[in-house]
């Protein structure tokens, strides 16, 4: 209900009192179903948007692609998600609710993706991909909010998840030339025991 007003009203707690009536609540169920208010709200768009990501993962067609294709076709689904609602999420962007829900939308998002693809990473490259993959979301979405060219948005997207492949492409490249590194705390070479 809130999704269908918050375009005229805004995420504020008139907006909320108005959806409460359109959904048929008493004010008691209300309260029980949000008690942070509108923050309650935005935090369930974001799970539902991360749903709608970890969804279209799943679809058999994503299975044969190649990573950068999945992580694609995640946010291309999780913006599909938002598109009947377009107004309401551009409402939602710049609400104060939004301030930490929206982050912990991106997060939430981002774990979806990561864990639909099969991550099984436990230790700093867990964080790191969905980290990095939050701001691929974030700066989708700002440009996704911006216009109505979808083309213009999938080749926003396209060179964000080329940039990515590059930065992992350096770590990896750094990586390995740190591994071939001598040891500074081993002045006298190899030492043998």
């Amino acid at each position: 209900a809130m999704l269908g007003l918050a375009a005229e009203t805004g995420w504020n707690e008139a907006g909320l009192h108005k959806a409460v009536e359109k959904a048929g609540l008493t004010e008691g169920q209300a309260i029980l179903a949000t008690p942070n208010g509108v923050s309650d709200l935005l935090d369930l768009l974001g799970k539902r948007a991360a749903g709608a990501a970890a969804a279209r993962v799943a679809q058999p067609d994503v299975a044969t692609m190649k990573v950068r294709e999945k992580v694609r076709a995640a946010v291309q689904g999780w913006l599909a998600f938002f598109e009947p609602h377009k107004a309401a999420v551009k409402r939602a962007a710049s609400t104060p609710a939004n301030l930490l829900t929206g982050p912990k939308g991106l997060w939430a998002a981002a774990d979806a993706i990561w864990t639909g693809l099969g991550d099984t990473s436990t230790d700093y490259n867990w964080y790191t991909k969905r980290t990095i993959l939050s701001g691929v979301l974030g700066s989708t979405l700002v440009a996704w909010l911006g216009t109505d060219d979808a083309a213009e948005v999938d080749a926003f997207l396209d060179r964000r998840i080329e940039n990515v492949m590059q930065f992992e492409k350096l770590k990896g490249q750094v990586r390995e030339a740190v591994s071939k590194m001598p040891d500074p705390m081993d002045i006298f070479g190899k030492m043998k025991p």
